[in-house]
């Protein structure tokens, strides 16, 4: 519980800034790791878990209709802003623990959590609660940072996410703690096989993983 609070204070101190500070440190790359994520989702009511500000929930609504779930509120506005601004019908925002889903069983076609699941405090968990509301045959998805495997890129690559990225998050958003919290939180993410393991072990089959941008992030797709 000190975990999942300590968290939600912290997304709730950098909510102002989120959204540039994801596009600015991933040199805008994010906007195309979430695009192929929610390619691997089936057309139908999606559930976008950890949403955020919903980007990825927004993404999804271009073919399907998406649940926008996250348990930090101030998030959850900023995702209702976005949305109402844009004028986009067919998202709902749902404030909603990632541990304890509150939807029925096989609600949903596919389930989609993007950089998410590293925060939660029990993953297995969450990962159940994923699959326990999808429908049979439908889709998990998961899209996390992850360690590139080629040395030499691994170490130029390192230096900026341990060195420089922290200091860009922490002068921007004023909030130097989240931005600590990132490079370690990736460090200590199970390793890809490691984590198809975990996903197999919540009930979700047929796991395969694509890396991108070299291994920077990787996307997990798994069926019920």
């Amino acid at each position: 519980m000190q975990k999942k609070e300590s968290i939600r204070k912290m997304f709730a101190g950098i909510s102002p800034r989120y959204d540039f500070l994801n596009h600015l440190l991933s040199l805008g790359r994010d906007r195309y790791w979430r695009r192929f994520a929610v390619s691997k989702l089936p057309r139908g009511i999606i559930l976008d878990v950890c949403s955020g500000t919903g980007d990825v929930a927004i993404e999804a609504s271009n073919k399907s209709h998406a649940v926008a779930s996250d348990f930090c509120e101030e998030m959850l506005q900023l995702c209702a802003q976005k949305i109402k601004v844009r004028g986009i019908a067919n998202i709902d925002c749902v404030q909603n623990d990632a541990e304890n889903l509150s939807f029925k069983d096989e609600t949903f076609n596919g389930a989609i959590v993007a950089f998410g699941i590293r925060n939660v405090s029990d993953m297995e968990k969450a990962l159940s609660e994923m699959n326990r509301v999808v429908k049979k045959k439908g889709k998990v998805v998961i899209l996390e940072f992850s360690q590139p495997e080629d040395p030499f890129f691994r170490s130029v690559y390192y230096f900026y996410f341990k060195r420089v990225l922290p200091l860009i998050g922490a002068v921007i958003s004023k909030k130097s703690g989240a931005y600590d919290y990132l490079p370690s939180s990736v460090m200590l993410f199970p390793e890809r096989n490691e984590f198809v393991e975990l996903m197999k072990k919540s009930g979700i089959r047929n796991v395969e993983f694509y890396n991108l941008t070299y291994g920077i992030v990787t996307v997990y797709v798994g069926v019920k």
